[in-house]
């Protein structure tokens, strides 16, 4: 089928189909299939890293894992096994009803201590838009772990849709690992964020992610700090459990207890 007559029919899909849909960047010209390369790819792969299909970084490339991970979503959702990025497979991809990956043996899922019947604070709600301006890189903030009530400190640096962060110290670090059950994990943990004086819910992701250091500790790359509103920097994506853990911290939650 011509590229104009895919454009096409994927408009009139994503018409239809618009309520059912998260927002998501557009990819382009379909279909993307093995041995491609490039930011259509690169969201492909964030998008099935999200559902639970890839547990690599994103690169850009579409090689052999990234078209197994297409196989296995189009067979959990409903269809036909090509492993190529088709209309109907991008529509599903994206859109609310995704069918998430089976729980692999592959990744270690290890779920932190929750040692506290009452959180020691809740924080405000504040939309990413309003956060960022506070939390330039380079500023330094507490995270409070919500079921546990330790406190470590973390510098900014960098990301745009939600915070990249880095332990402060090797102590931090070390508290940080304390909050996972003592080793990075592919947990996500409700936190909560003093910053200038101000507490904000957010939520922490326990793996790291990139490879580059500022030296604060030995950790070699970033951690995902999200907000009420932050999303992925790829595709612009919100992420379902992250919502859930801002919201958990935050003082609507803790009212309601």
């Amino acid at each position: 089928m011509k590229q104009a007559n895919w454009r096409k029919y994927l408009s009139i899909l994503l018409l239809l189909l618009w309520p059912m849909t998260v927002q998501a960047a557009a990819i382009g010209d379909l279909p993307i299939e093995k041995k491609q390369e490039g930011s259509g790819v690169v969201i492909l792969q964030q998008r099935l890293a999200d559902l639970g299909y890839l547990h690599f970084r994103t690169t850009g490339y579409f090689g052999e894992m990234t078209k197994a991970a297409v196989q296995d979503f189009q067979k959990r959702n409903g269809l036909s096994r090509t492993g190529v990025l088709d209309a109907d497979t991008y529509v599903k991809l994206f859109s609310r009803d995704a069918v998430r990956a089976a729980a692999g043996t592959a990744i270690r899922r290890v779920t932190g201590p929750r040692i506290l019947a009452t959180a020691k604070a809740y924080g405000s709600l504040t939309s990413w838009s309003e956060v960022t301006e506070a939390f330039a890189e380079g500023t330094r903030a507490t995270v409070q772990d919500l079921y546990t009530g330790y406190t470590y400190e973390v510098i900014r640096t960098g990301g745009r849709n939600h915070a990249d962060v880095q332990p402060a110290s090797e102590a931090a670090l070390a508290m940080f690992k304390k909050c996972f059950g003592g080793s990075f994990t592919w947990e996500k943990r409700p936190a909560v964020v003093e910053i200038d004086g101000k507490q904000y819910a957010a939520s922490v992701f326990g793996y790291p992610n990139a490879d580059d250091s500022r030296g604060y500790s030995s950790l070699a790359g970033s951690i995902c700090l999200y907000f009420y509103e932050s999303t992925a920097d790829i595709g612009g994506i919100a992420d379902a459990e992250h919502t859930t853990n801002v919201y958990l911290a935050s003082q609507a939650a803790g009212s309601s207890k």
